[in-house]
């Protein structure tokens, strides 16, 4: 056995009987932590400092089994459903394509060696329960997905959370996990990722149902199912993996080696395969025939109750004509047909298609194809798909390729004659952690972009000075959203100044080089229809900047968490608050210098209904219990690190205002179970 700080190797033999001959076979376990951190969506952490970013999710647990808020952890930005019920929360468009929960963020990261995955297990320190997927990549730098649940709600401890993984057949030594944070009562935190897998391809004998190593440790764990934690094969983090030590002293029984060199091929150059239909075990053709006559059996005659749609002779369909209908949708209008089928999600319409000629043509109608959410499908959307795509896209208005393209899966070229083919009517494009946007592409977006109304560049850190520039060629912005980009203060100003109707900003996380103080003023004197602005974590926002935003009296929304530069905010955001009675959201996370007389304003926000105070030391009971009392609409208020503030007064205001959610962070040693 070979043993290091980040990595275990452990050679398991299965020995054969003798009596046939066969030759004593070793299978190499290897248990490893992660070695890097390759991409993330969002963190809690600055890029300057190491508390809350990705990067401590590398090596061993730092601080697990203790329980609580730790710097030390990985956190991600949001929690819960506060972030979506605020004013700059982002409108979805074909939410169908969405399963029945969104992935909100992401980690990606690399192990020092590649294995067959058999355990994939995530520390988590506090607010345990966001996980939904498990991913692995493989040598051509496609992903597959080994485990998805919906999220949990489960008790406020230490876990070792370890989803049950599908069968793989390939090496990997990059995995990715997906948050949906929508039930937490608090930031998640997550210490370590440990990936356990195998050198050599074992399965279970033939025979064993559905011959998965996951379903063969569930039997040898002999633990009874936890009803709070379904899903989970380590709910005793205390024998976590008894069930793998049990397997190895046992292997021969249970396990033989695969030694098949076959391995699944994606077809090229077919949208349908591409959305990752091609592994169904149902042909699509008779998939798409039993979802339609589900469709027409249950929804259908509800969807005609509702619309009045005239045939070719003035006629009107009824629930009879429904009745002799028998499955001949050609003698419908087309109209009807773009009605019904505009319900469907992308890969239905790839089904449909393949249904025959008339569902053919009626699928690739360009009317269903305004609204284009790829999103949900950035594990299988490359180039060749783009390019199937862009002849249905000749009225795209809204485009979503948030996720998409990362690991040279879609080149910069190929987006770029995409939007030339069928860009120039698009409103809003999202573009979120995309790899591919550099200068060149935003240079193109501003050329054959020019009705932008949103464009958000999330964690888009290629592009530079040349790229940000083009963008004040843009004149109809409305949401900018520019989280973690290099933007330097000459072009987010003209930005500004070409973009007076401007509603949504966020330059959160941004780095030092940004004066926010001109460009606030700059905003103050432009965009005075502005509603929501995110500055979280903004250094060099001072009180001159806040001072300068009393003019923006619509605003409904101000994110001032961690930034610094504010220090004892004097009179500043007294007049700020004082001048902006609209508010409904507002954050002043880790303002040091904060005091009563600095809030006091707020007590005239009557639509006040979230409102962050973490680390306001100097803050009495005296101005948070009047905030209570006099913001009706308040739902929810963070006193967590609130040192005037006992934990008792937090207990008591619980019981007496139970329609606000309190939040109350802490840090403890050991196994505490107490609750945000």
């Amino acid at each position: 056995m070979v043993s290091s700080d980040e990595i275990k190797i452990e050679k398991v033999t299965i020995i054969h009987d003798n009596k046939n001959n066969e030759k004593d076979e070793t299978v190499t376990f290897v248990e490893q932590y992660v070695k890097d951190v390759c991409d993330f969506s969002s963190q809690y952490g600055s890029s300057n400092s190491i508390s809350y970013t990705g990067y401590n999710i590398a090596g061993k647990p730092s601080k697990f089994p203790d329980y609580g808020d730790y710097p030390q952890a990985f956190v991600m930005r949001t929690y819960g459903r506060w972030w979506d019920e605020s004013p700059s929360k982002l409108i979805d468009f074909m939410p169908q394509n969405n399963e029945d929960y969104e992935s909100q963020d992401y980690i990606d990261v690399e192990y020092h060696q590649e294995v067959y995955p058999i355990r994939v297990s995530i520390f988590e320190t506090y607010n345990p329960g966001s996980v939904v997927k498990v991913w692995a990549m493989d040598t051509n730098k496609q992903w597959h997905k080994l485990w998805s649940g919906s999220p949990q709600s489960v008790a406020h401890k230490p876990r070792i959370f370890s989803p049950p993984l599908k069968s793989c057949n390939f090496k990997t030594n990059k995995i990715r996990i997906e948050f949906n944070h929508s039930n937490l009562d608090y930031y998640t935190e997550l210490d370590a990722i440990l990936l356990i897998g195998t050198v050599e391809l074992i399965l279970p004998h033939v025979g064993f149902r559905n011959r998965c190593i996951s379903a063969l440790l569930k039997e040898l764990n002999n633990s009874t199912n936890n009803i709070d934690d379904p899903f989970n094969l380590t709910p005793d983090y205390l024998n976590q993996n008894y069930d793998l030590k049990k397997l190895k002293k046992t292997l021969h029984k249970h396990c033989v080696l695969y030694k098949s060199k076959i391995s699944d091929k994606i077809p090229k150059g077919k949208l349908l395969s591409k959305l990752g239909l091609h592994c169904y075990c149902i042909p699509p053709i008779e998939e798409a025939f039993n979802s339609l006559q589900q469709f027409l059996q249950d929804d259908f005659p509800k969807l005609i109750r509702e619309i009045n749609i005239s045939t070719s002779n003035s006629s009107t369909i009824t629930e009879s004509t429904v009745g002799n209908f028998c499955g001949n949708f050609s003698i419908l209008p087309d109209e009807t047909m773009l009605k019904i089928l505009n319900n469907l999600d992308l890969k239905s319409l790839c089904c449909c298609c393949r249904v025959n000629r008339y569902f053919n043509n009626i699928a690739k109608d360009a009317l269903l194809y305004t609204s284009l959410n790829l999103k949900p499908y950035w594990n299988c959307i490359d180039s060749d798909a783009l390019t199937v795509l862009a002849p249905r896209c000749k009225y795209l208005q809204k485009l979503n390729l948030s996720w998409c393209g990362n690991y040279n899966k879609i080149t910069t070229d190929c987006v770029v004659d995409f939007l030339t083919s069928c860009g120039s009517l698009l409103t809003h494009l999202r573009l979120n952690c995309c790899h591919f946007v550099n200068d060149y592409f935003i240079i193109q977006v501003s050329t054959i972009c020019k009705n932008l109304k949103e464009l958000c560049l999330r964690n888009c850190t290629s592009i530079t000075k040349d790229g940000f520039d083009s963008l004040s060629k843009l004149h109809c912005l409305e949401r900018l959203e520019l989280y973690r980009t290099l933007i330097e203060t000459p072009a987010m100003c003209a930005i500004l100044k070409n973009n007076y109707q401007m509603k949504h900003l966020n330059l959160a996380g941004m780095h030092e080089r940004l004066n926010m103080d001109d460009v606030v003023i700059e905003l103050s004197n432009s965009c005075l229809n502005i509603e929501s602005i995110d500055f979280w974590k903004v250094q060099t926002l001072t009180p001159v900047g806040v001072r300068a935003l009393t003019k923006c009296t619509k605003l409904r929304e101000v994110d001032f968490g961690w930034c610094g530069g504010i220090g004892a905010p004097g009179d500043s955001l007294k007049v700020f608050l004082t001048n902006c009675h609209s508010l409904e959201k507002v954050f002043l996370a880790a303002l040091r210098g904060l005091n009563d007389r600095d809030i006091e304003p707020l007590l005239l926000c009557h639509n006040l209904e979230q409102l962050d105070l973490l680390g306001a030391r100097s803050l009495t009971p005296d101005i948070c219990l009047r905030i209570l009392l006099c913001c009706p609409q308040l739902k929810m208020i963070d006193l967590s690190f609130c040192d005037g503030i006992s934990d008792t007064k937090i207990q008591e205001w619980r019981k007496l205002y139970p329609h606000v959610s309190i939040k109350r962070s802490f840090q403890a040693g050991g196994n505490n179970s107490s609750q945000t």
